[in-house]
């Protein structure tokens, strides 16, 4: 799995992937086993994990399709205002990085 600039500035913990992965499928809903796929970790761990998540009010429970609960990042939430700030910062500083190297090269 490779490390998304967020992860590189906040720090790669199970908590930030999961974190991490919503943030950047916001407006998705993804399964447990999504979130798990996508973050390269078991089932089990993600179960230990996500109650808290929840209790934190980082992510939320959005809907259910059958037996399956989809969860999605809340972006109502302080923490995740700020974080998603960050990212729009970072992507703006790599995008400049990269119009500027498209420079040098011209």
């Amino acid at each position: 799995m490779e490390r998304s600039m967020l992860l590189e500035v906040i720090g790669d913990t199970i908590e930030n992937r999961v974190i991490d992965i919503l943030i950047e499928g916001k407006g998705i809903d993804y399964s447990k086993k999504d979130i798990a796929d996508n973050c390269s970790i078991s089932r089990p761990t993600l179960y230990k994990i996500l109650p808290d998540l929840v209790k934190k009010n980082t992510v939320k429970p959005t809907r259910k399709i059958g037996r399956v609960q989809l969860y999605s990042i809340n972006t109502e939430n302080k923490k995740v205002k700020a974080l998603l700030k960050l990212e729009e910062f970072l992507l703006e500083q790599s995008f400049e990085e990269t119009k500027e190297k498209i420079k040098v090269k011209i």
